[in-house]
């Protein structure tokens, strides 16, 4: 990118040459002059020829690696580092960057079931049993049980579960008036026996 700008401001001078030699141009002539050289078919041409050339890429390729770092140290800064906690703390920027890392967050966790090493120590970490201890404290602890009892009624309330419900009450009353009614059919046959022995 330094090459680049020379380049332009050799093609500015040389512009600025070519004119009046009595007094020297302004900025603003200068820059008029620039971009009107640039604006042209042959500064067009000049500018991809440049773009085209192997070492010039080479040189933006270096200039890129600057940039990165440049960017990896201010990340990195403390300065930095407070901006983002105060950033964090804005609930609608939370929100919008855990939007924009679902995608990402459950292909991680999809590859991470498959990886055995991972499963292992996750059965592991579960297993041991300070966290078994952990668990148990959890669920028997009042909250955990108003939690769990909150889930329950709000599953039982559910409209999609409404329906479910319905047609399992009408199958078990079908059910019970079907058998009730067998009863009764056996019932009267034996007292018909009962009647043609006497």
């Amino acid at each position: 990118m330094k090459y680049f700008a020379l380049i332009l401001l050799s093609l500015g001078l040389l512009a600025g040459c070519s004119g009046s030699s009595s007094a020297p141009p302004s900025y603003e002539e200068n820059k008029k002059m620039l971009i009107d050289a640039l604006q042209t078919e042959d500064g067009k041409k000049a500018i991809r020829t440049l773009l085209d050339d192997p070492q010039f890429k080479e040189l933006l390729v270096i200039d890129s690696e600057q940039v990165k770092k440049s960017v990896e140290e201010t990340m990195l800064s403390k300065e930095a580092e407070e901006f983002w906690k105060e950033v964090y703390q804005d609930p609608k920027f939370s929100e919008t960057m855990a939007k924009s890392m679902v995608k990402q967050q459950e292909e991680l966790m999809k590859a991470l079931m498959k990886d055995p090493t991972y499963l292992q120590d996750l059965e592991s970490f579960f297993g041991s049993a300070d966290m078994k201890k952990e668990l148990g404290k959890v669920l028997q602890s009042s909250d955990m049980r108003k939690e769990m009892q909150k889930v329950v009624e709000e599953t039982i309330q559910s409209p999609l579960l409404q329906t479910k419900w319905q047609k399992l009450v009408e199958e078990a009353g079908s059910q019970k008036e079907s058998g009730g009614g067998s009863k009764e059919e056996s019932g009267s046959t034996e007292e018909k026996k009962e009647e043609s022995e006497k």
